[in-house]
């Protein structure tokens, strides 16, 4: 789970302003108001396939002369930021996003095709605490020189993202720097503007007599015109990467490897503590709901200090572990039935029985610090209650008073897994 989510904000700054430097106009004709909204594919960690909303407009000027540079010109994009990669860039603590962007398009004139690839700048952009949001870009133009009257039409293709969230303090998130290929969504118009190109004015003939002798026929250049290109015009190399969708049901999965330990209050005993957890998080909500598994393990004591007391613990689940991620507060609630099938004394068997367990599961509430990043996991604790002993044959309340009893701790770190 590691790997965006993203980082959905810095997605729609860059698709806005990276194709503002694919855009061209005419030298002396009269600027035309263009706009277009598009919408793209991008995939994000922790959030999956995001879809964003892109808004460009720019007074293109609607007429070009041949052989004559287009000038710069402003275009300002307005990209919506959805609320899922809100939540998602909030989950991990990102207050801004920045990063960069390469912008595929094609500048489709009379004399051939441009493909132009622009890199652009996102500047840090702050994230709300929840919602959609909107993100102003602006950029400028390079300029192009055409060598044949026709039309020429501008058209908007995919865009790579390079986003970095950052947490208030300018640290990064468990997010760290990743990339997006974002895929424009099929079917849609994607022409930002139209240009007419003009030829050149011709020069007034000479007025001279014509030579008497025979002229030759010219034959026209065999050379094609060509056209003046910004410095970045090839496509992209990198393959884009592939599109990933967030889990069924809008839940994000997480899973976590456990270690810790647990202290008996009444033996004062500590347990060592393994396993694992597998969570699916509701990012609308911050609820989340858990199967929860701890390997069985083996408790030492001393009984007066100088009696050793050895048992076997198992752990049986019952139900899911349920609990929310709010506010960078992880509070998680497990109803869990602790066994104890063998346990010794001076290394003789007291009690060998499956059936020896608490007469009701033990509700271990755990709680982590502020600042619990779900991409890096983290440390959790809390205190339980263990119910008296169940099924431990004859020496069943002996045993019983020694194990159980309020005030047992519990302190657990969750790593996340690679899978």
């Amino acid at each position: 789970m590691r790997k965006v989510i993203a980082a959905a904000s810095s997605s729609a700054v860059v698709a806005g302003t990276a194709v503002t430097a694919l855009l061209a106009g005419a030298g002396t004709g009269a600027a035309a108001p263009a706009s277009l909204t598009l919408n793209y594919s991008c995939p994000f960690p922790l959030i999956g396939t995001q879809t964003l909303q892109i808004a460009l407009s720019a007074d293109i000027p609607a007429t070009a002369t041949v052989g004559q540079p287009t000038p710069a010109f402003d275009v300002k994009t307005v990209s919506t930021v959805p609320s899922t990669a809100t939540q998602g860039l909030s989950l991990v603590g990102a207050a801004t996003v920045e990063g960069s962007a390469a912008a595929a398009s094609t500048v489709n004139a009379p004399e051939g095709t441009v493909p132009v690839t622009v890199p652009a700048t996102i500047p840090p952009t702050p994230v709300p605490s929840s919602g959609s949001f909107q993100v102003t870009a602006t950029g400028s133009a390079p300029s192009l020189t055409f060598t044949k009257a026709g039309t020429a039409t501008i058209t908007v293709g995919d865009i790579k993202l390079t986003l970095h969230p950052k947490k208030a303090d300018g640290t990064d998130t468990g997010l760290g720097t990743f990339d997006s290929q974002c895929t424009q969504v099929a079917g849609q118009n994607n022409t930002l503007a139209t240009i007419q190109i003009a030829d050149a004015p011709t020069s007034t003939p000479p007025t001279t007599q014509p030579p008497t002798t025979q002229p030759t026929t010219s034959e026209p250049p065999t050379t094609q015109p060509t056209t003046t290109e910004p410095p970045t015009t090839q496509p992209p190399t990198t393959q884009p990467t592939t599109s990933t969708s967030a889990p069924g049901g809008g839940g994000i999965q997480y899973s976590y490897g456990l270690r810790g330990s647990s202290t008996l209050k009444t033996l004062n005993a500590k347990v060592p503590l393994s396993g694992g957890i597998a969570a699916d998080l509701d990012l609308a909500t911050g609820a989340f709901t858990a199967d929860l598994n701890l390997d069985p393990t083996r408790m030492r004591a001393s009984l007066f200090w100088f009696i050793p007391v050895t048992a076997n613990v198992a752990f049986q689940q019952e139900g899911k572990t349920t609990g929310t991620l709010s506010g960078g507060v992880l509070a998680s609630d497990s109803k869990t039935t602790i066994k104890l099938p063998v346990i010794k004394l001076f290394g003789f068997p007291i009690s060998k029985s499956p059936n020896c367990r608490s007469s009701s599961p033990s509700d271990i509430k755990l709680t982590s610090g502020a600042g619990f990043d779900p991409l890096n996991g983290g440390k959790l604790s809390g205190t339980y209650d263990i119910a008296p002993l169940t099924g431990c044959g004859p020496l069943n309340n002996l045993i019983s008073a020694l194990a159980t009893g309020p005030g047992n701790t519990i302190d657990v770190t969750l790593s996340p897994k690679s899978s």
